[in-house]
């Protein structure tokens, strides 16, 4: 049996594309492979929900307030008109297993050995079969490139036997200074006593230092927090390439998603453009022309954040704080989603040092 396409990678890209493709109607027969053999709940896509997504009713929870900290600054944001939304993933991942049709294969615990290609298909092979299909989109997340620059993170989802967080309010981000990159924390507050809290870095990445994660979020909850006893519900670790890797994309073989670099270089966020991404795939499949969802305008202005970050760290906190104007709360959140008019960029660009990224962008 020759498949028409086979995703690689039950993860988020990949069944986003299965979702879309499923949605219209196509007879197309689509194998979908992965290395897992269960899906569990293992990964937090948050974003700022500014258009309609399929997946509400997904949500882990939703808020309308958040805070950005710095130093001893707080700013406090208050605004209903763009939720900031979690996803639970093992609901992301039933609902979209349990809505395909029978023209989709699932075939989990699948280690592929080599994918080669002949005149006229793609041959996936692994230790017992050879699968051959006519496209191919790869989502399986890239190696980490040593020296380069990423946004990693470690998370914990604890429970405590105390209230001790505002379940109405998010901690976007609570930065702490470092000389070796941009740190911060990030809290979401699914409960009064249950939360997720992460350890970010935006910095030059030699490896995912567990240990080293492990101490600074303890010594957080700890110590800034004030929480002495907790239970460890789950936890996550990744990085997010806050550069743009060369993605393979010849006839009939894409890449998408992470590997597709199919999110901000300068945020990380990603759940909406691999959404909108996997609506335009699934609409020109015929085609073979993907165009992508982050426009050149937001490409540029994230070029340029990511060669201000590298040449001044330091003072990155600070113009992250600016960033975050309590006047133009609504503007704020449309750029850092990619959907800002020119009046919305000009609004969070007029905050910025100009002397600095001016001197940036002529280097």
């Amino acid at each position: 049996m020759i498949y028409d396409i086979a995703i690689i990678g039950a993860g988020c890209a990949g069944l986003s594309l299965a979702h879309q493709i499923s949605k219209t109607n196509q007879n197309k027969k689509v194998l979908i492979v992965d290395s897992k053999t269960e899906f569990q709940n293992d990964r937090t896509w948050s974003f700022w929900k500014t258009d309609d997504h399929d997946f509400e009713d997904c949500l882990e929870k939703q808020w309308s307030n958040f805070e950005v900290k710095n130093k001893e600054q707080i700013k406090i944001f208050n605004q209903t008109k763009y939720p900031y939304q979690t996803i639970n993933s093992l609901k992301f991942y039933e609902k979209i297993k349990n809505n395909l049709n029978d023209k989709f294969v699932l075939k989990l615990g699948f280690q592929i050995n080599d994918i080669q290609k002949t005149s006229e298909v793609f041959q996936i092979k692994n230790n017992n079969e050879v699968i051959e299909s006519k496209l191919i989109f790869d989502s399986r997340v890239p190696e980490i490139k040593i020296g380069n620059l990423y946004q990693h993170f470690y998370g914990l989802t604890i429970e405590t036997d105390q209230n001790a967080f505002d379940e109405n309010k998010l901690t976007l981000m609570d930065f702490k200074q470092k000389e070796q990159g941009v740190h911060f924390f990030y809290i979401l507050p699914f409960k009064s006593n249950l939360a997720l809290i992460e350890t970010t870095w935006l910095s030059k990445l030699n490896g995912l230092n567990k240990d080293k994660y492990v101490d600074e979020i303890h010594q957080y909850i700890q110590n800034d927090l004030g929480i002495n006893q907790f239970n460890i519900i789950r936890e996550e670790i990744g990085a997010i390439p806050m550069f743009r890797r060369s993605s393979k994309n010849e006839t009939g073989y894409y890449d998408i998603g992470i590997r597709g670099n199919i999110n901000r270089m300068s945020t990380g966020y990603a759940f909406p453009y691999i959404q909108a991404h996997s609506k335009i795939i699934a609409n020109a499949l015929d085609q073979l022309s993907f165009k992508r969802p982050i426009s050149a305008k937001y490409e540029f202005l994230d070029q340029l954040f990511v060669k201000v970050l590298k040449s001044h760290t330091n003072q990155m906190p600070d113009i992250f704080f600016r960033l975050f104007d309590q006047n133009n709360q609504e503007s704020v959140i449309r750029f850092l989603s990619s959907e800002g008019s020119w009046l919305d960029d000009m609004k969070i660009i007029s905050k910025m040092p100009k002397l600095l990224f001016l001197k940036n962008l002529f280097n």
